[in-house]
């Protein structure tokens, strides 16, 4: 719950770049002039969605807030020439089908995947793939709409098939990124958030038991809406942003080390952070003012915290620094009078990367 995303939480911007998967005859998918049109507009689509952010359905009568997500996506090249725009279309008749049913399902298989993905460590992988052509010929298996996450990239299908307009697939994007981002499917027990309910998972209401009542519209859900994400998933998602060491952390792209000057953080009253923060703007600790961090908390460069006279920042084993091995200014304890801005530390504190090394702490006090 620290993580939750609040108005100083900084927008996420996670990098993606997609493959079209088609045989030797290359016409079994799209073509790369097709998908880039058909994925551009899915992904908007997706982005769309993601900002909507509807209330939760369930429990019938909650008060969940529906809270702006702060992240999007991005199709970025991964540099691989000047014409790289983060599309590629590839030829691979051993490679390039889904089957999701059946002896020879592969959703599971990362054959393409460890072939074929460019840059994985900091970028989400899409793969669009057809269902195999032998499968189509069955009348048990139905070429729907369908995907996996592995790792970080993702499986889907069926677009190629279903033939509809590029936004009836925005949510199951969505849903499948989650899983990336760490949301497990929240008609179950365990997936770590009080505020998604277990149910029956039902697609729709039929008004026959069990989905004679109100259904979900959770994005983590298999319903006809998943249009919400509850306070708790996007705890987990941002958790996963921000925690130095991780996984996603990489997948961000580079927008938390420019210094914003259009506004600062004010703080004139007691206020405490406790989940680790990427901040973009200076901090300004007013009289009165007193700011608490329990926490990792990076600064762009050029910024500086300024305590006003009366103003206190106490740090309880925190680390300030710049993530992005660049320079900030440090904090600035200002003087009127008898009266100063004040420094406490309890515990570890950390304060690095500043232009003035003497400012830089690195000790226990109690």
């Amino acid at each position: 719950l620290y993580y939750v995303p609040d108005s100083l939480t900084t927008f996420k911007y996670i990098r993606l770049n997609v493959h079209f998967m088609d045989d030797s005859k290359g016409d079994k998918n799209f073509s790369l002039e097709e998908g880039r049109r058909y994925m551009k507009a899915l992904i908007d689509n997706a982005n769309f969605r993601l900002g909507e952010n509807h209330k939760m359905n369930l429990p019938p009568g909650n008060s969940t807030p529906a809270l702006e997500p702060r992240y999007r996506y991005k199709i970025v090249g991964a540099g691989l020439s000047d014409e790289d725009d983060g599309f590629y279309k590839h030829y691979d008749d051993d490679l390039y089908y889904f089957v999701n049913k059946g002896k020879y399902k592969n959703n599971y298989n990362r054959d393409v995947i460890d072939a074929y993905a460019i840059g994985a460590d900091s970028i989400i992988n899409i793969f669009v793939m057809p269902h195999h052509p032998d499968s189509l010929h069955s009348s048990y298996y139905k070429p729907h709409r369908t995907g996996i996450a592995l790792g970080t990239s993702l499986k889907i299908a069926g677009m190629i098939e279903e033939g509809s307009e590029a936004w009836n697939f925005a949510t199951l994007l969505n849903h499948e990124i989650g899983h990336i981002l760490g949301l497990s499917h929240s008609w179950l027990r365990h997936d770590r958030c009080e505020d998604t309910p277990p149910h029956s998972n039902c697609w729709s209401q039929t008004g026959t038991p069990p989905c004679e009542g109100v259904v979900s519209n959770n994005m983590m859900d298999y319903n006809a809406s998943q249009m919400a994400i509850t306070p708790c998933q996007l705890g987990i998602v941002h958790k996963g942003f921000s925690k130095h060491s991780s996984r996603n952390r990489k997948l961000v792209k580079k927008n938390l080390c420019t210094l914003d000057v259009s506004k600062d953080i004010i703080i004139d009253q007691e206020v405490s952070w406790y989940g680790a923060r990427d901040i973009v703007h200076n901090i300004d600790i007013l009289e009165n003012g007193i700011l608490h961090i329990y926490c990792r908390l990076s600064l762009p460069e050029n910024a500086r915290i300024t305590v006003y006279p009366g103003g206190k920042i106490i740090l309880h084993d925190a680390t300030l620094h710049n993530d992005c091995g660049d320079k900030w200014y440090g904090i600035e304890l200002q003087t009127r009078g008898e009266l100063s801005g004040e420094l406490i530390c309890y515990g570890k504190c950390k304060i690095s990367d500043t232009y003035n090394e003497k400012d830089n702490i690195n000790q226990t006090l109690q």
